[in-house]
This record gives C-alpha cells, structure tokens and sequence, in this order.
C-alpha cells in the first residue's frame, strides 16, 4: 500500500467511542473544523490549518496529542502539563479529551491559528470544503494528501459521482490557486497531471484506503447530509482534475489564457469576487 488513510479496526472503535463530542462541535461549527484521517491518526483542523495531531495506543491506553506550543496558552498548560517543545505532546486518558478540546480551549487554540500567518490559498481550500459538504454528486474526502511515492501534496480530493447517478465515483483531484499565483501560466499543469497519473498508476491502492476512509468518516458522523449517511461507495476507474482558481481577475485571466494555449485539455474554474447588486436580496 502505497497510501493509507483509515484506522485499524481495534484503533477506530476507541476513537469512535471517545470523540462523539469532538465530531459533534465539528458540525455546529460549520465545518470551520475539520477532522481528516491520516494512518492510524487524525488531524484537527481549523480554517484549514492543522491545530494538532490525535492518536492513540492500544499498549498504554492512552492518547497521544500533538499540538504547536503556539496554540496553547499558559492556563491549558498549567492543567494538562504537557511535555514541552516546539510541539507539546498530551498523554492523556479517554476521560481528559473532553476538557482538553472544551469549547473555551478550542476557542482559545482558533484564536491562536488567526493570529498566524498563513497561506491564502489555504483559507481558500477550507472555504470550498466548507461550501460543497452537502453533497452527493460531488464528495471532498481529503486534504493535502501525500503518499509514499513522493512529497509533493495534492490540495484537495474529490470522489465525483459518475453520470450513472448511482454509487460508482471517480477520484477528481482538485488544484486550488489564487489568481496572481504565477503557477497558472503553465507549471500547474505539470503538477495536476502528475497527480492524476499518481492515483492512476495506483488506483487499487486509492481505491481500498478511499472506500475505507469514506466508511469510517460515515461512521463517526462526519458527513452532515442524509443522504451520504447510508451511502455505499464504489470507486472506478478514471481520475479527473481540475484547477480552481479565485479572484485577482484582471491577472488570472492573463494566466489562464496563456495556460490553455499550453494546454487546451485542463479544466479551469475560475470564481470571481464580482459584486453584483441586482443578485442582492
């Protein structure tokens, strides 16, 4: 297996049992949180940045939480006297989990992420997550995802639903770029058909860590829509992409003519921020 982003079994049953409460304030948020799966572990994250990595060990009982000392203050330190470093490691018992991620910590640790710089493209990836959750047609089940073959990160994966409208779908790999980033005159290109050719030439292993990964997202309570609640998937061959590009207008539509003089076959959305008035209700 080249990728692996679900949990054994033995380590998902703990997880489901012990972060009802976590999932539950992922989906009043908004999705402004998000959980993603990585192998045996997960990340939480916020408005698209990591605030910390969750796993747990079936020796000891315990969970092991990573968290950037940036994040925590001074009072969640006291409480929880964490081993220090760059990142802070909690070692903590099921019953600690709750009051470690309280809505005051979580607040706190948001408000910590906000005050970091960070990449505008990345708040950008969150909002098209967060703007696409209920759907069917279209399901984005990972972010930044890397496996061994490489380092590069693909931004965001979809499953997109096949015109069957049924449960067969096809991976759609997702690049996100602002508009003045000068990737869009030719190199994405590169990059996007790397990433298909990626999945591609591994698709049974996309395809058994997708299936799993989606499984064990509906068992937790991820997916806030009825109708991918009890949703089987089928993953088949063929592997889109796609490059989504928002605003800066004026330069995007320099690049992305110049990029499809280049490359005629990539598809390109692009999202504008245009104020239209007569849309105003």
């Amino acid at each position: 297996m080249i990728i692996k982003r679900y949990f054994s079994e033995n380590i998902f049953n703990h997880i489901k049992s012990d972060f009802g409460f976590l999932i539950d304030k992922i989906i009043r948020s908004g999705f402004e949180y998000d959980l993603q799966i990585r192998n045996n572990y997960f990340n939480l994250y916020y408005k698209g940045n990591s605030i910390g990595k969750i796993s747990y060990s079936t020796k000891t009982q315990l969970y092991k939480v990573k968290i950037h000392n940036k994040f925590i203050n001074k009072k969640i330190k006291e409480r929880f006297t964490p081993k220090e470093g760059t990142y802070l490691v909690f070692m903590l018992r099921k019953e600690q989990l709750h009051p470690l991620f309280s809505s005051q910590n979580l607040s706190s640790m948001a408000q910590k992420v906000k005050n970091v710089k960070h990449q505008e493209e990345i708040a950008f990836e969150q909002m098209i997550m967060t703007d696409n959750v209920k759907r069917q047609d279209l399901i984005i089940i990972d972010r930044q995802i890397v496996d061994a073959t490489g380092r590069t990160k693909i931004d965001l994966l979809a499953l997109t639903q096949t015109q069957k409208k049924d449960n067969d779908y096809q991976f759609c790999v997702i690049e996100v770029k602002l508009g003045n980033n000068p990737e869009l005159k030719g190199a994405v290109s590169g990059q996007l058909k790397g990433y298909i050719d990626r999945i591609s030439d591994n698709f049974e292993d996309y395809k058994k860590c997708y299936e799993k990964n989606f499984t064990q997202k509906q068992e937790l309570g991820l997916f806030d829509d009825p109708s991918l609640k009890s949703l089987k998937i089928n993953i088949v061959p063929g592997v889109q992409g796609l490059v989504v590009v928002l605003g800066y207008s004026g330069i995007a539509k320099e690049s992305i003519d110049e990029l499809k003089k280049k490359d005629p076959t990539i598809k390109i959305l692009h999202l504008k921020n245009i104020i239209d008035l007569s849309k105003a209700s």
